[in-house]
């Protein structure tokens, strides 16, 4: 029979309960990846301020149609919308020319599909500002119409993001 003395039988006791040198730096370098991780979620939030909501997560053209009624011409679109608060007062528009030039003084006016005769506001290039309900919530129902006395097929109009919304989002004028 063998006999163990208690200094044998502690170092066999003791590596049974113990972690294995590979495993315990695996769980280290997990544990480091994951505290990083989430405090690079919590320090990235607070390291952005207002106006950084991408114009084109909650604004796109849709189709853009040309039409013709005597010496004016229409450029008709509906807004794409997210539905992320955006109203009238979040966007900008310009139209540029074939060559890249700002056309002006053009006007866009926003309607309701609902009612298409009547303009729920009025974007002035001139001012780069609206008139009429400024506060109304971009959506999916309404038709803008940009008006012209010359054509401006070959350009392209772009939406600008303010208060709030940065970015841009365009749409060439076929």
């Amino acid at each position: 029979m063998k006999q163990t003395n208690w200094k044998s039988r502690w170092r066999t006791t003791k590596r049974k309960r113990g972690v294995s040198p590979i495993i315990a730096t695996i769980l280290l370098v997990a544990i480091t990846v994951v505290l990083a991780a989430v405090l690079y979620i919590l320090i990235s939030g607070l390291t952005k301020g207002p106006g950084t909501t991408p114009l084109g997560a909650e604004f796109g053209f849709g189709t853009l149609g040309e039409t013709k009624a005597g010496t004016t011409y229409y450029y008709n679109f509906t807004g794409v919308t997210g539905g992320g608060g955006l109203v009238l007062n979040n966007l900008q528009f310009q139209v540029k020319n074939v060559g890249g030039g700002i056309v002006s003084p053009t006007q866009l006016a926003v309607y309701s599909t609902l009612s298409p005769n009547v303009a729920l506001a009025t974007w002035t290039f001139a001012t780069s500002a609206w008139s009429g309900n400024p506060t109304l919530a971009v959506n999916s129902t309404m038709t803008f119409v940009v008006t012209s006395t010359f054509s401006l097929s070959g350009g392209t109009i772009y939406a600008f993001g303010v208060n709030g919304f940065s970015s841009q989002v365009s749409t060439p004028i076929a």
